[in-house]
């Protein structure tokens, strides 16, 4: 608050993120700090948009339901506030009204798409209308009329993920996979069993959560390659994934086809190593700036 009061007015932030994912417990005193923390920021300081990220799909470690007391309208997993194809919108003061006041998203990520969002709505909300972060915000909310259609888009997915790559080199990466469907309440894998596939996400929802961990969990978003560490380290799970949602559809690459990639095509396979070190160097970037704002060592 100190900060915000002692910045120029016209250079004060518009959007606030404050994240929970480090906090292990909240009594009532602090809960209800936390909501007149929210109050001042709108009333007192003019912020139009404060989200609130408790950094876990059941909420805040607290007696009372701050994700009520803090957002009048829960945000979805992957909520879609885009404007409709023609680049117009029922109400576009309703669209403004959904992006200002206080959110709660479950996590850091899902916070700065949805706070990007927000700053473009301020400035024309017709920019919100983008096919690319459409397939982002929304599970299948691309519409795919046929497989062939699905997969180009798995193409474009795992293009994303190699930068710089030919398009041609992804789409023969993606031969080798297979298509596979789950429905909601269906075990990806189990922490701790063999390694014996890696997957793309196309459409859907999955959640990744550490066995014998205090409800340690991670939203998998569409678009991400999952368990590509393992294929290609040859060792066992590191996490439990579930099916969050009916008709999630995947790509699958398995140890076999894994191995014949290595063998006759390392062009192919060098996508995947690529894709592991690139995972891995998002991780390493995590941590270290967890242990930068915290100024402690993770236990």
């Amino acid at each position: 608050k100190e900060l915000i009061r002692n910045t120029k007015l016209d250079e004060r932030p518009y959007v606030i993120i404050i994240d929970f994912t480090l906090v292990l417990g909240i009594d009532s005193s602090a809960a209800q700090a936390i909501m007149k923390l929210r109050d001042s920021l709108t009333n007192q300081f003019g912020i139009k948009l404060s989200i609130f990220c408790p950094g876990k799909a059941e909420g805040f470690p607290c007696e009372i339901n701050l994700y009520e007391q803090l957002n009048s309208r829960p945000i979805p997993h992957h909520e879609n506030i885009l404007l409709t194809k023609n680049g117009s919108h029922a109400n576009e003061k309703g669209l403004l009204a959904r992006l200002t006041g206080s959110k709660v998203c479950p996590d850091l990520d899902q916070a700065l798409v949805y706070a990007e969002d927000s700053l473009i709505a301020m400035v024309d909300p017709k920019l919100l209308y983008d096919n690319i972060k459409r397939s982002f915000l929304t599970a299948g909310s691309k519409q795919i009329r046929s497989l062939e259609e699905e997969k180009i888009y798995a193409i474009e997915l795992l293009h994303r993920i190699c930068p710089g790559e030919e398009w041609q080199l992804v789409e023969r990466f993606l031969s080798y996979f297979s298509r596979e469907i789950y429905n909601k309440g269906d075990i990806l894998w189990k922490q701790g069993t063999q390694s014996d596939s890696a997957k793309l996400l196309v459409t859907g929802d999955l959640i990744s959560s550490l066995e014998n961990e205090a409800g340690t969990t991670e939203t998998i978003s569409i678009g991400s390659v999952i368990g590509e560490s393992g294929l290609v380290e040859n060792h066992n799970r590191n996490s439990t994934v579930h099916v969050l949602e009916d008709d999630t559809v995947l790509y699958s690459l398995s140890r076999e086809s894994w191995e014949e990639i290595k063998q006759k095509d390392p062009k192919v396979a060098h996508l995947l190593y690529a894709i592991v070190v690139r995972y891995l160097t998002l991780r390493v970037q995590h941590v270290s700036n967890r242990i930068f704002e915290t100024r402690c060592l993770p236990i």
